[in-house]
Order: structure tokens, then C-alpha cells, then sequence
């Protein structure tokens, strides 16, 4: 068997491997040729894994993320997850990356040591994310939520749109396009890619939209809700700039960790980080703990370090 082969019977077996890292996910964001997989066995076992995607601009080769793909880093089957037995992988991972110019991903939450990258000159800087536990009870998640948003917010919402569930994508991307616009940021994302991920995301069962519909049928609010075995991601979510003060994208986040919890039936409710002071506010407002994880990045360039320095 090739590489991926290997990787995609193992993907079928280890059920805890993070959606990002699926190699469908992976043929859905990087192109089922563009992506690689760093293997380390120990005897006639996986003991580690890594993707890596690699892209060529400007006479530079980077190993970075693709779109949509929040976390990176090593994989470790629980048999192999000590901290000893983690650094010698890690190591071992290191060694299998090909060769690069400017290296960068972002870890999971569940890898806290870094210091394998740190020890091959490697560095790293703390993102954080928030997560709320659904392993507790619904009304006690709710009852974390601030005030504002439950006596205020939520409320003023519920009387003026219904939240509906359908898979029109172009009015999902027209929702987000305006968020990005708003913000006077260019969508990193065509329609044409947001398309092919989002059939295969729907073929894996692994995605909803919900939508926050008024009565005269303006949509108001959307987001995109997608999970792996054990965690719900709110990878996306967009506003009508016009309609944002109808508190509708409050009550769709709430929204959306009651189906994690209710019909999913997840353990975790993941906002993907932000270190925007506005959106970690939102986040802590829904109760979410903060929750580390670590950019990890390296420049074996001199000169596009100096580039990007000049930015």
C-alpha cells in the first residue's frame, strides 16, 4: 500500500483522529494529490502521523495550512501517547518533513509540549481557542451564559426570526462575503472551493447550516457547524451587516451547541480561537473556557524571513 492508503485504513480505525487531519478532510481543502502524510511506525504499528501541504510562490516552498483547516501537528494512537514516548516521535516526525522554506501550522489543543520543534530551532507562539464541556448538563451550559445574552439577546431573537436548516451554499456564501466585507477583508475562499469541500464535508456526514430567518424571509444570520467523533466546530458564521442588531447570530451560536449536544451528542463544543478582542469576548460570554495551543513556525530562508519582516 502507498502512504495514504496506509493513512486512510488507519483514519478508518483510529476514530479519534481530528477532522482536520482525516485524509478526506485533507482531499477536500488541500486536493487529494497535493497533500502528504509523515508516518512513524514502531515495529509493525503507527506510532505517529503528521499531514503536510506544500505550496510553491515565488521560488519559495511553504509547508502551511489550507483554508478551513484550523489544526495541524502530530497524531499519537493512545498506546504511544506518553510525554516520553511523544518527544521521540516528534523528533521522528521532524526528520520525515520535506524540505522548506518557511514552515508553519497550528497544534491542536491536546499537544501542550512543543519543545521537539523547539530543540531542532523551531519556534512558537500561544493561540487560543474556547471551548465549552458538553458533558454537562444543558440548563447548567445555559445558566454559564452571560446575562445580557440570555435575558436580552437570545430573547429579543427568538421573537424575531426561526432558525431553519437547508444547504443552500450560495446564500451561506453571500452571508459570509459580507461579514468579510464588513470587516474590509477580502474572503480568503471562492465559491468554487467552498463548494467542493462543502459536497465532501456532506458526503462524511460531517457538517449543518442553520440560518436565522425572518418572517419577511431576510436572512440575518448563518453558520457552519461541522464535527469528528468527539468535538462540534463552529467553523464558520456570517451577519447581515444590516440586520446584526436583531441579536439573530447570538441565538444561532446557542443554537448550534444545543444540536452538538442534543443530536450530535458531542463531548465539546470547539469556537476555533480568535485573538480578536471583540470575538473572544462573544466566546467568553457563552461561557466557553479559554484553552491554549501553539503556532509553530520556522524560516530556513534568511531571505523571505527578511521579507516578510519588511511587510
Amino acid at each position: 500500500m502507498t502512504k495514504k492508503e496506509t493513512y486512510l485504513a488507519f483514519c478508518e480505525k483510529e476514530k479519534e483522529i481530528p477532522i482536520f487531519s482525516q485524509s478526506w478532510y485533507l482531499d477536500a481543502v488541500c486536493g487529494a494529490s497535493n497533500w502528504d502524510i509523515l508516518i512513524v511506525e514502531k515495529g509493525d504499528e503507527i506510532a505517529a502521523t503528521m499531514p503536510v501541504f506544500t505550496k510553491k510562490r515565488y521560488g519559495f516552498t511553504f509547508l502551511q495550512m489550507q483554508h478551513l483547516t484550523k489544526y495541524w501537528g502530530a497524531y499519537f494512537p493512545k498506546k504511544f501517547c506518553s510525554p516520553k514516548k511523544q518527544q521521540k516521535l516528534m523528533r521522528a516526525l521532524i526528520s520525515e518533513l520535506p524540505p522548506f522554506d518557511f514552515f508553519e501550522i497550528a497544534f491542536s489543543p491536546s499537544l501542550t509540549d512543543w519543545l521537539p520543534f523547539f530543540w531542532e530551532k523551531f519556534e512558537a507562539t500561544v493561540g487560543y481557542t474556547f471551548v465549552i464541556n458538553l458533558e454537562e448538563d444543558l440548563e447548567k451550559i445555559y445558566q454559564k451564559i452571560s446575562a445580557n445574552y440570555r435575558n436580552n439577546k437570545i430573547q429579543k431573537a427568538r421573537k424575531i426570526v426561526q432558525i431553519i436548516s437547508h444547504d443552500n451554499l450560495q446564500e451561506f456564501y453571500t452571508l459570509q462575503r459580507k461579514t468579510f466585507d464588513r470587516q474590509k477583508v477580502k474572503i480568503p475562499f471562492s465559491f468554487d472551493f467552498l463548494e467542493k469541500y462543502d459536497e465532501s464535508l456532506k458526503a462524511n456526514n460531517a457538517r449543518k447550516m442553520f440560518f436565522a430567518v425572518d418572517d419577511k424571509n431576510q436572512i440575518h444570520s448563518a453558520v457552519y457547524l461541522i464535527w469528528d467523533e468527539f468535538t462540534a466546530y463552529l467553523l464558520m458564521a456570517g451577519d447581515d451587516p444590516n440586520l446584526r442588531s436583531s441579536g439573530a447570530g447570538i441565538l444561532l451560536i446557542w443554537h448550534a451547541i444545543e444540536y452538538a449536544k442534543k443530536e450530535l451528542q458531542k463531548k465539546k463544543f470547539d469556537f476555533l480561537g480568535s485573538m480578536i478582542e471583540t470575538v473572544s469576548k462573544v466566546r467568553r460570554d457563552f461561557g466557553a473556557t479559554q484553552v491554549p495551543f501553539f503556532y509553530i513556525k520556522k524560516y530556513n530562508s534568511k531571505l523571505l524571513k527578511r521579507l516578510h519582516e519588511l511587510k
